[in-house]
Formats: C-alpha cells, structure tokens, sequence
C-alpha cells in the first residue's frame, strides 16, 4: 500500500488489501513501519467496489470467527482434561456447538458446557488406572494367606514360607 501525504491529492488507483484488489479506493493512515493500520475508504462507489468491500468484510467476520474458535478449542480442550475426559478432541467437536461467546470474543459458558456434558456423558470421563504391563506381578496381591490355608497345610509346605507373614496371620486372627 501507498503511504499518503497529507497534503497531496488521494490517490484513488487500486488498493491492493490482503491479496485482493479495491479499485478506485483510499488509503489513509501511517504505514511507513510496514505494520500500521489504515483505513480504506470507497470513492467510486461502484457496484463492483461495494461487492469487493462486502466480501472483504464476510472475510473478516470468518477470520474473526476461526480466532474465536481456536481460543475455545484450547480453552475447552484444556477444561476437558482437568474434568478427566478421555478423548477431548472429539468431545470438543461434540461440544462446539453448544458454545457461546461474548461480544469481545470470549467463551460465555465453557464450565457450564463441559459439566453439561459430563453429566450426559459420564462413561467419557473419570481416571483410569491402566492395567499393569506384567499383570500386576510383584505387588503382593498373590495367595493370600489365612488361619484354614495354614490347618491344611503339611509342616514342610509350612517351612517353606516367609514365616513374618505366618506370624502375622496367627497374630491377626
């Protein structure tokens, strides 16, 4: 874009504005930085220029939205594995549609939604303790052993023990 003088005439060629093109358009503002904003005013105001200017502005309002929608998705997503959802990508996809934002951007109810759907869904939720790879192996969870295991037992089986745990037995019972 050009940078305007302010005390030249506008120039009112085509305006090139995020890869389209705005015939007969003004721009005014600083951009001398290559980051500043400017305003694009119409002054031919052609039916073609107001399509042009229409569609610059659905553009807009989609990539306002898409923000929005990232925001959410990082924002649900992270609530979702606090509330221990197991696949929150898809309930996020699930979720979207409930969502509701405020005037400035912002998620209006995502607690209200995620324990919405808790509560519908609860088999999606909730902290699994995964089985062990060896089956629980070593964790004492074996025979176990008891007053009536000890009356069957011959003496040699009995001898061959860990006779803390025969003591603890006699003594518990």
């Amino acid at each position: 874009m050009k940078k305007q003088n302010e005390n030249s005439t506008p120039d009112t060629s085509a305006i090139s504005v995020n890869g389209g093109s705005v015939p007969g358009a003004v721009a005014t503002g600083d951009l001398s930085d290559g980051v500043g904003a400017a305003t694009v005013t119409n002054v031919t105001g052609t039916d073609s220029d107001s399509e042009a200017l229409t569609h610059l502005r659905s553009e807009n309002e989609q990539l306002k939205t898409t923000i929005r929608l990232r925001e959410a998705h990082r924002q649900i997503t992270a609530e979702l594995l606090k509330a221990g959802a197991r696949s929150p990508e898809l309930l996020f996809d699930a979720i979207k549609g409930e969502l509701k934002f405020t005037a400035g951007g912002k998620l209006e109810n995502p607690k209200a939604v995620i324990e919405s759907f808790a509560a519908r869904f609860p088999e999606q939720f909730g902290f699994d303790n995964p089985a062990s790879i060896d089956a629980g192996a070593g964790t004492g969870g074996g025979n176990t052993l008891t007053r009536e295991a000890l009356a069957k037992m011959k003496p040699a089986e009995i001898a061959r023990l860990d006779w803390a745990e025969v003591r603890r037995v006699l003594a518990g019972s």
